[in-house]
């Protein structure tokens, strides 16, 4: 097993030198802010999820937002332009290095976003050399427990004006809340050409490695109670039970303005991911006493890649209080996945929580599928603005969606659709600081395959059409604080297996819920971003009428809040307090709604210091994470919800300075 290297000296030395060596390595650059000034909860307009660097702040990330997947949704974008994520596993929808950070808008923000598929839109923002200036930062991190990061950034013009280069690498020793560990390093290279005032063009690549991961215990529970209270940061994973990934995207992203009225933008992008291991450790069936049945699954290299893209072209036309938008678009994907060929090795009781080393036991990998899948869309959409008044926007689409999951020794099963895609959004402004909102938006999204333990394994399920209303008002509550407060329904069929073992159609799955979001700064230097969201998700059908599944699905929130407050006022000279409450009520953990999970609540502090070395403008940042240690299970895992526990007390401090 992946020795804890922060307990070796000399290991820790060369950290510290290497860090210290990247700083200095720049200081002869112009300075030139970059990695110095972030800060998540600055930098957010809503609470409904900004990640900035290494903050992030809001009640969604990239993997959910009103209790679904966005990116499942073939709702990501780079740069506003249309990207498929071939599969909806860990991580966010790029690695860090190429991007600055991303957002995540629902409601009023995604009015802005012609063609939106329901549960909200991930925008990612590249980090694009946009300087004429050489300069360069560099962030050092330790923490949280024995993790440890240095990352680097620089750019420089080769042309001026028109030609620039980004380069940033980061190499990191990960240890996770489970006492599992993992060594990463990424990379990015972008670029900037501007060949004229009315041309940018921005391509990138970049590549993400994690390796000697061990996978944390995956625990479900038994009945109507929870797992025990175990010790947290204890290692109890088998040392062969491993993950390793490698991530590689590369792409353009262009603008070019036609003439005063017209602009067309393109987003050309290459996905590809490769698991070269996957083990997992699963405890199923687990008691109060921490008893489990213990299973081994084993899974064989497997790829997930894309192509995709989007070519827009928008007019915009203004006649004295009106300004028309015309928006026409074609976008598309192919992706091709090589999936499953799992080996399962039962091994007998076991407890969480109690390290218990076992041999690797021998196997043998079942034939893997090949699941492919096109689908190809062109639109319009047509928006008009009153000025002082309101407006309102309509969008049609047609798309052509393919599908073939090929089982060894099964018939080949196919989907084909080609169905009218449609939403529209209206808004208006009846008084002075108040703007009323809403939209409708029908999607079509995909709904995997039957799982391993279905008798129908690996076949294509039927795509889903899913649908969302919403509607809310918005108010200039203070002259730098807004308030959005939003009601949404969403709606899409539900899966699972019915009284035969067929993984199938069962029902229908709907999100009935209210956000609230209140941002901005409340008092001189004093900010504060507050989240509520309250959402009522239920399952309506056979299984549920029969007492198979609770009404109540796993995963959902049923109640989810976060407050944050940060002050630092010019008299304290670069230093500033933050804190954070953050509260969530995760409803049930068992799927016939037995084990309730309580709500908790978690405390976070931190830090900041800005400050000069040797001129570069540099910030200290210390987090102090889960303040009164507070445990408490929860889910994890994206789709396949499983139970976690939520990490100890812990502190991080990251150095970060631009030269």
């Amino acid at each position: 097993m992946f020795q804890r290297p922060f307990h070796s000296t000399r290991v820790r030395a060369k950290f510290i030198s290497a860090s210290l060596f990247a700083f200095t390595a720049l200081s002869t650059a112009p300075a030139f802010a970059q990695r110095a000034n972030e800060n998540a909860l600055a930098s957010a307009e809503d609470a409904f999820g900004t990640t900035v660097g290494n903050e992030a702040s809001g009640l969604y990330d990239a993997r959910n937002a009103r209790g679904f997947n966005p990116q499942a949704a073939g709702n990501a974008r780079i740069e506003g332009m249309y990207f498929d994520r071939p599969y909806s596993g860990p991580g966010d929808v790029l690695n860090d290095r190429l991007m600055t950070g991303f957002t995540v808008r629902v409601g009023l923000a995604v009015q802005s976003y012609p063609f939106p598929a329901p549960s909200g839109v991930v925008d990612v923002t590249l980090r694009i050399p946009r300087s004429d200036h050489a300069q360069g930062s560099v962030v050092a991190t330790v923490g949280p427990y024995d993790t440890y990061a240095l990352e680097v950034d620089a750019q420089t013009p080769i042309v001026a004006d028109r030609l620039a280069v980004q380069v940033a690498a980061k190499g990191q020793h990960f240890r996770s809340d489970f006492g599992t560990n993992a060594k990463d390093w990424s990379a990015a290279v972008l670029g900037r050409w501007t060949p004229n005032d009315a041309i940018e063009i921005i391509p990138f690549w970049g590549r993400f490695q994690r390796h000697d991961f061990e996978n944390p215990p995956i625990v479900y529970t038994f009945g109507n109670q929870l797992p025990p209270r175990i010790e947290r940061g204890v290692n109890y994973q088998q040392d062969w039970a491993d993950f390793e990934q490698h991530e590689t995207n590369f792409g353009m992203v262009g603008r070019a303005r036609l003439s005063d009225n017209w602009t067309l933008r393109t987003g050309l992008f290459r996905a590809w991911y490769y698991r070269a291991k996957d083990n997992a450790v699963f405890f199923n069936n687990t008691m109060p006493d921490g008893s489990a049945d213990v299973l081994f699954q084993f899974q064989p290299p497997q790829r997930f890649s894309s192509y995709s893209g989007e070519v827009r072209a928008s007019g915009v036309f203004t006649d004295g209080d009106f300004r028309h938008t015309v928006h026409i678009s074609a976008r598309g994907r192919d992706s091709v996945r090589q999936v499953a060929g799992t080996a399962v090795v039962p091994y007998g009781k076991a407890f969480i929580g109690v390290p218990n080393p076992i041999p690797r036991p021998a196997f043998t990998y079942t034939e893997r599928t090949v699941d492919l899948a096109d689908q190809y869309t062109g639109g319009g959409i047509y928006e008009l603005q009153w000025r002082g008044v309101g407006g309102f926007s309509l969008g049609l689409q047609k798309t052509t969606y393919h599908r073939e999951v090929r089982v060894p020794g099964q018939p080949l099963s196919t989907i084909g659709l080609s169905p009218w895609l449609y939403n529209g959004t209206w808004n208006a402004y009846p008084i002075s600081k108040v703007t009323l909102f809403g939209s409708y938006t029908r999607g079509l999204e995909e709904s995997g395959v039957a799982p391993q333990a279905a008798r129908n394994r690996g076949e294509a399920l039927p795509s889903s059409f899913t649908t969302q209303l919403d509607a809310g008002i918005a108010y200039q509550l203070m002259p730098k604080v807004k308030l959005v407060t939003t009601v949404f329904q969403i709606k899409k069929p539900f899966f699972d297996k019915e009284n035969t073992n067929l993984f199938t159609n069962v029902g229908n799955l709907s999100h009935e819920g209210i956000e609230l979001s209140a941002t901005g700064e409340i008092a001189p230097s004093l900010t504060m971003l507050t989240g509520v969201v309250l959402l009522k998700a239920r399952v309506k059908g056979p299984l549920v009428d029969q007492g198979i599944v609770g009404s109540i699905p796993l995963g959902r929130d049923a109640r989810a809040a976060r407050f944050d407050l940060q002050y630092g006022p010019p008299a304290w000279r670069g230093f500033s307090v933050d804190g954070q409450l953050d509260y969530i009520d995760r409803g049930f953990a068992s799927p016939r709604n037995l084990a309730n999970i309580p709500p908790r609540t978690v405390i976070n502090l931190g830090a900041r210091y800005r400050f000069n070395i040797a001129g570069a403008p540099s910030t200290l940042r210390v987090r102090l994470q889960n303040l009164t240690n507070t445990f408490a299970w929860e889910y994890a895992g994206g789709n396949n919800y499983y139970l976690a526990y939520i990490g100890r007390r812990r502190v991080t401090v990251s150095l970060a300075s631009d030269f």
